[in-house]
């Protein structure tokens, strides 16, 4: 792909992305509803210095209800490169603004990596907006009621060039030295007609993500299996979407996030949707999905649009204690899909038949004991094997389970 389709790949997914939000009727300021904003692609704007239009990648055009003119003009510069954008681009972009409108424009350096230190620098300095737009990052829903959002230091680690990456955010943006996490809570700040005080009475979004324990999940789950009128053996996940009225959908498309790592599935909380891209490992798919279900059971539309999932995602076993965290949400849906994928009575009857089977008991030593003693270790492997086929999921699924309700003493170097 050149690097022009690159840039307009990007263009188009930031445009369709500020189109829908318009769509939903979320770009509302008091006395500016979407009406009044419109979107542009490519659209071209007259500079006397240069006697000649100018084209610009994306603009927002936010207008009063009594004037035909734009009193806000929202101007997206597009850069997808994969390395850091360099400060060139910035002081290029702020020039073409300044020489063509003046002083009311937000301008907004856009980028699908990170911008050297060096750019980063320039664009605050002039002033300048800067976003890193993911097509395949999580949407989250931002609370933009405080004056120092919950997400900060999350969305902060998005945009600088640093070493430590957390998963990517689908919008997230600086400006004027604040941190946002959606579009509408971004153009918002600018002051486009609202107040602190009507936002705080308008706006009812979370600002942290609650703690749920581990018996709410359960609880989830063991409604989720009686709606699949679950007895034995593989869950059926395919029907438990048919019955919750979500379009579970598989591709044969890879799909990798900007750090390379290959993208399982994901979700749209509001076109109630999953998709789940193939890999051929058939436990992962189904451990993906119950993933995806966990997310839409346990209400994680209150504080997500939608959502991707890599693998290190499903081995998420414990959530920190920041405002905004992320990895809580993964918990729990990893929580959710493996007390549903194992229901409890069936998966505690399988482990102790497996148990006599393959003789793993500890004989003093737990309830299943395994060291890397062959005679200790082979069985124990059957045994994961065996209870994998028997619940269609992995064996890695397994002994994490196994672990969590210390049902084995592993004594393994």
């Amino acid at each position: 792909m050149s690097t022009t389709e690159k840039g307009n790949r990007l263009e188009d997914n930031l445009y369709d992305y500020l189109l829908d939000q318009i769509n939903r009727d979320e770009l509302v300021f008091d006395a500016h509803p979407p009406s009044l904003c419109e979107v542009h692609k490519k659209k071209k704007y007259y500079c006397k210095e240069r006697e000649a239009n100018v084209e610009f990648d994306v603009v927002v055009e936010v207008r009063r209800k009594t004037r035909p003119e734009p009193h806000l003009y929202v101007v997206f510069e597009c850069k997808n490169h994969k390395k850091p954008v360099e400060d060139m681009y910035v002081r290029n972009f702020s020039d073409q603004l300044r020489s063509v409108f003046g002083q009311a424009v937000k301008g907004i350096m856009v980028t699908s990596s990170r911008l050297q230190s060096g750019a980063e620098s320039v664009a605050t300095n002039r002033r300048l907006g800067i976003v890193k737009f993911d097509e395949n990052g999580i949407d989250v829903i931002a609370d933009r009621a405080v004056g120092s959002w919950a997400e900060k230091h999350f969305i902060k680690k998005q945009i600088s060039d640093n070493d430590q990456r957390s998963k990517s955010l689908k919008f997230s943006a600086i400006v004027d030295g604040k941190y946002f996490g959606s579009f509408d809570q971004m153009l918002h700040s600018f002051g486009v007609g609202s107040t602190d005080a009507s936002a705080k009475a308008t706006d009812t979004n979370p600002n942290f993500i609650k703690f749920l324990p581990e018996s709410e999940i359960q609880s989830a789950a063991h409604k989720a299996l009686s709606m699949v009128d679950y007895d034995d053996g593989e869950v059926n996940v395919e029907k438990l979407c048919q019955v919750l009225n979500l379009d579970l959908s598989y591709s044969e498309r890879a799909v990798q996030d900007e750090d390379g790592n290959t993208i399982l599935g994901s979700a749209n909380f509001v076109k109630r949707s999953i998709e789940i891209y193939q890999n051929d490992n058939r436990n992962r798919e189904r451990f993906t999905v119950a993933h995806e279900i966990g997310h839409f059971l346990l209400l994680h539309c209150e504080y997500l649009r939608s959502e991707s999932i890599v693998e290190r995602d499903l081995y998420i076993d414990a959530g920190t204690d920041e405002d905004f965290n992320y990895e809580r949400l993964e918990y729990q849906a990893n929580l959710f899909a493996s007390l549903l994928l194992l229901p409890e009575v069936q998966f505690r009857n399988a482990v102790g038949a497996q148990r006599q089977t393959f003789k793993t008991y500890g004989r003093g030593f737990g309830y299943i004991f395994v060291d890397d003693q062959p005679c200790n270790l082979a069985p124990y492997n059957q045994m994961l094997a065996e209870l994998s086929y028997m619940f269609g999921v992995s064996k890695q699924a397994i002994e994490i389970r196994l672990k969590r309700e210390g049902l084995v003493t592993d004594d393994r170097r």
